[in-house]
């Protein structure tokens, strides 16, 4: 249960990520407010899994650390995807 919530929470991350104004990966397959909602429920029921798990204080501490660790890394991730296609253009 704890993966499933794991996963479904970085999920939300990235969704949330999306979402943003200022995100740079590119044309979504969905609007910006589809994101941001899909993100939301995700993490909610990410978090729910996770207190059905966990004690309280565990479970939000396994949820930040998610999503902050999606949050530095996504970003990272995508701009050196795209320097990266534009080295082989």
């Amino acid at each position: 249960m704890a993966v499933v919530a794991g996963g479904l929470i970085v999920l939300s991350a990235v969704a949330l990520y999306l979402a943003a104004p200022h995100q740079a990966w590119g044309a979504l397959p969905l609007s910006p407010r589809a994101m941001g909602w899909s993100g939301t429920a995700m993490l909610a029921l990410g978090l729910a899994l996770l207190l059905s798990w966990a004690g309280i204080a565990t479970a939000f501490f396994i949820a930040f650390t998610l999503l902050m660790t999606t949050w530095s890394i996504v970003p990272i991730a995508v701009a050196w995807w795209r320097r990266s296609g534009e080295d082989r253009a």
